[in-house]
């Protein structure tokens, strides 16, 4: 599976920041490339004091437990 991470920091203070996670459907990494971009603008249309710092697509793979 495939989570979208974004970071938004305020746009009057740049050093502060926080990490969003949507809770998504299930996505490939590579729709997750694609549609990355809109979802962040859809959270900044709804959020005028943050801007987009970064994102990325991380792709989790679930912890092996040793033997």
């Amino acid at each position: 599976m495939t989570e979208l991470v974004l970071i938004f920091c305020l746009a009057s203070v740049p050093g502060s920041c926080r990490e969003e996670r949507p809770s998504l459907e299930r996505m490939s990494l590579t729709s997750c490339l694609m549609h990355g971009q809109q979802y962040a603008l859809e959270w900044l249309a709804n959020h005028p004091k943050w801007a987009l710092s970064r994102w990325r697509c991380e792709k989790n793979v679930p912890k092996h437990e040793p033997a």
